[in-house]
């Protein structure tokens, strides 16, 4: 019980020193991608508010202040002080949007809502099966139809 706590605000504290103004409901959905489904337990709430307590304590004693806005546009927690996004994401979203294919976007706008729906399903399939044929070069015991079953345990633990 005490690891998901620990590894429930190590996610929080990360995500809130990468990232400021997120909601509730976020930082919940957010920590659960990355420590699994229900690791707030029944009351989510409450719970939440019990770790950013933590969190506030913690970072008090090193100089930071957490704190919550709502100021339109920019509602929700941060840490005084720490840029709204990290340098380093920044600079990672920069560096992948200068690699799009400009010919290729043209492309896309080209397409219907439809195609864009079928598209995106075609990727997610592909995604899918990739992560079902690691499963299986990772454990050769296994059997394709387990692997399947075990990837799409994982999809639903991150809310898919």
């Amino acid at each position: 019980m005490r690891a998901v706590v620990t590894a429930r605000r190590a996610a929080l504290l990360e995500l809130l020193w990468n990232e400021g103004y997120l909601l509730a409901a976020g930082l919940v959905t957010r920590t659960e991608a990355v420590v699994g489904r229900g690791c707030f337990g029944k009351a989510a709430a409450a719970t939440l508010k019990r770790d950013l307590r933590a969190l506030k304590t913690v970072l008090a004693a090193q100089g930071w202040n957490l704190r919550f806005s709502r100021r339109a546009g920019h509602s929700g927690y941060y840490i005084a002080g720490r840029p709204e996004l990290a340098t380093e994401i920044a600079a990672a979203i920069r560096a992948s949007l200068s690699d799009l294919d400009q010919l290729q976007l043209k492309l896309a706008q080209r397409l219907t809502p439809a195609q864009r729906v079928q598209q995106a399903g075609q990727l997610s399939d592909q995604l899918r099966w990739m992560a079902v044929r690691r499963l299986l070069a990772e454990h050769p015991d296994m059997s394709p139809r387990n692997a399947h079953h075990a990837v799409m345990q994982r999809y639903e633990q991150l809310g898919g």
